[in-house]
């Protein structure tokens, strides 16, 4: 099977609540409580296993579709939302819904998650795991460990890079462990023992867990912080959201010049080129294929949690709100995103006709569904739910009054924050009628005298001591969940490799595998899953 095969399966399932509204994939009650009771927080050394495939990539994401497609039904039902789904409320759904003693109009899953805050926290530590294992241990930064080939040669790769991140993205990733959102000098990792073994298709899975997470506390933040998260020390999981966000954040903001995931998905192929580059690479490629993929789409997703988080930043504890505001600069990470927008783009495609082949310039935006699709001139003003995320992000980073009183204005954030007035026009506010509040704000701005680059103090909310000594909180929770305080060590990032090489991988292989074959039926019984469904079982 090809990479092009499973990226659209994984389009398919978040089709699912378009095509199949009639369809309940998960049932409330019961069904909904025994897929939840299967979440766990899954260690580094864990992902990847039989138990990891079980929970994360079938069960949560079975929980996943069908939160999405009650969130779809509720959304079209109430129509007054921005980025509404595009389904149809149905009466066969409510029938459907009535018969098993929920409702349509029920969130009944996301509830579920409410509820069990205990999984939530899971969910949260799985994140985190995946994130680190993604960037350090299915790819390495250094030599890993040596591979033999069938052939016995050692199997050698280079990633298509790019040029270094800048300094300022650089540093800003230092200040919570973040690494560069380019691939470049990368060499070896666990990446090179999943090509040679044949396991690119459970590896394609394991990624895309990471956006499934994602997805689905966007649907709980939605809702609002979870109470459990705003007592005791549950603001440790809100700290290691919002680095984690502010990450992602940097990634997409990050120029396509030192970003080749970006690269790859705002300058694609042509049909001729993606062809013969499908027919040619290596199975080492359909991985980092996968791992760009998914960074994408998990960082897209991503944007969207941090939209919630500014929204309810009021409820948020002083110290997060500082993280957000003075340590990662929310307020000047949407600007790239406005500026130059990750999903938006202008592409070449081929028109053949009877006797000749031509050329023409189409806008693309990446829409609800995870696809690229075509956007007619005279609808590219018309805002998608990507596109969206950014504005009211701004809006209430810049209209909140907590978020202000914790923002130390100097000329060179004036200075940036003022570019974007330019692109608050008519068309814009009809959509999103609260930016009149954020056009407002950078119109007080503009004549608001501020003081120099550096001249700026901290505000009383920014863990600053009367003394003039600056705390600032560690993320706590990436190290318990990475389980080393070094998180570029060598030799722990050797022995995670070799443990999971060992106990994991080298037992299986795709076409063998039976945990495929389960998502297969219970997930993904539908277009694109032939070719899982064919893989052998024991049975």
């Amino acid at each position: 099977m090809n990479h092009q095969s499973y990226s659209d399966i994984f389009t398919a399932s978040s089709a699912m609540s378009s095509e199949s509204e009639e369809t309940l994939i998960v049932s409330p009650g019961l069904e909904t409580n025994s897929l939840l009771d299967s979440i766990y927080a899954a260690t580094l050394e864990e992902i990847g296993s039989n138990k990891f495939m079980k929970t994360y990539c079938t069960n949560l994401e079975r929980l996943s579709i069908q939160a999405h497609l009650t969130a779809g039904v509720i959304s079209a039902s109430q129509s007054n939302l921005v980025g509404t789904a595009s389904s149809i409320a149905s009466p066969g759904m409510d029938e459907l819904f009535s018969s098993l003693g929920g409702s349509a109009h029920e969130e009944y899953i996301v509830e579920a998650f409410l509820e069990n805050a205990d999984k939530l926290e899971d969910l949260i530590k799985t994140l985190l795991a995946l994130e680190y294992w993604r960037d350090n241990v299915l790819f390495r930064k250094h030599e890993g460990i040596k591979v033999e080939s069938e052939k016995d040669d050692e199997v050698e790769f280079e990633i298509e890079g790019g040029e270094r991140v800048l300094d300022a993205y650089d540093s800003l990733n230092d200040v919570d462990g973040g690494e560069e959102a380019d691939d470049s000098g990368a060499t070896k990792g666990l990446a090179s023992l999943l090509a040679t073994n044949r396991n690119t298709i459970r590896a394609a899975f394991v990624l895309h867990a990471e956006t499934t997470i994602v997805s689905m506390l966007n649907l709980v933040f939605y809702k609002g912080i979870p109470p459990a998260f705003l007592e005791g020390d549950g603001d440790q999981f809100l700290l290691s959201l919002v680095d984690y966000c502010a990450r992602h954040l940097v990634f997409l903001g990050t120029p396509e010049g030192a970003n080749t995931a970006l690269r790859r998905q705002k300058s694609p192929l042509s049909a001729a080129n993606l062809s013969t580059y499908l027919a040619t690479r290596s199975r080492l490629d359909e991985v980092q294929d996968s791992v760009y993929d998914e960074s994408y789409k998990t960082a897209v997703a991503a944007a969207s949690l941090s939209r919630y988080l500014c929204e309810n930043s009021s409820d948020l504890p002083a110290s997060i709100v500082s993280r957000m505001m003075e340590v990662h600069d929310w307020p000047l990470l949407m600007v790239p995103l406005i500026e130059e927008p990750p999903w938006t783009r202008r592409r070449q495609v081929e028109q053949k006709g009877d006797d000749l082949t031509t050329t023409k310039i189409v806008w693309e935006k990446f829409n609800d569904n995870n696809e690229w699709s075509e956007v007619f001139p005279k609808d590219l003003l018309v805002l998608t739910k990507a596109e969206a995320q950014p504005w009211l992000a701004l809006f209430h980073l810049t209209t909140s009054k907590v978020c202000r009183e914790s923002y130390g204005l100097d000329e060179f954030r004036k200075a940036q924050l003022m570019r974007l007035r330019r692109y608050i026009h008519e068309a814009l506010t009809d959509q999103l009628p609260v930016l009149q509040e954020v056009a407002r704000y950078l119109d007080e701005l503009s004549i608001l005298g501020v003081p120099a680059v550096g001249g700026g103090v901290h505000r009383p909310s920014s863990n600053a001591s009367s003394s003039g000594l600056l705390l600032q909180r560690v993320d706590s929770l990436r190290e318990i969940v990475i389980g080393h305080k070094n998180i570029h060590d060598d030799d722990h990032l050797d022995s995670i490799v070799k443990l999971q090489w060992d106990e994991i991988y080298s037992h299986v292989t795709d076409s063998t595998d039976i945990e495929l074959k389960r998502v297969a039926l219970e997930v993904y019984d539908g277009p694109g899953s032939d070719e899982l469904e064919s893989i052998p079982t024991d049975d």
